[in-house]
């Protein structure tokens, strides 16, 4: 994702459902016009704030994103991992009040 790297949709299945933030895209189409428009507009790129926690097929990552316009965003990005490619990505969000 730093590297604006489209490449990153081939981590996901076929049938992967991405969802978070008001919207849900299932399958790889949809998947790829959603990374496609989030990379060309807020080019964002994701630092971990804390190492990665999986239990079983779920892994969770904390993450601070810093977008184009210069703001960021603290996020937990819930993932479902089978049979080597990501199922489910789930977004959840901290609503920080404006500096």
């Amino acid at each position: 994702m730093r590297a604006g790297d489209l490449r990153v949709l081939d981590l996901f299945r076929e049938d992967a459902v991405i969802q978070g933030l008001g919207f849900r895209k299932r399958g790889r189409e949809e998947i790829a016009a959603f990374y496609e428009g989030v990379v060309a507009g807020a080019r964002p790129s994701p630092s971990p704030v804390r190492p990665l926690l999986r239990d079983g097929d779920r892994v969770v990552a904390e993450i601070e994103i810093a977008l184009a316009n210069g703001s960021s965003v603290h996020a937990l990005d819930v993932f479902v991992v089978r049979d080597g490619g990501i199922c489910s990505l789930t977004y959840y969000t901290a609503d920080y009040p404006p500096d």
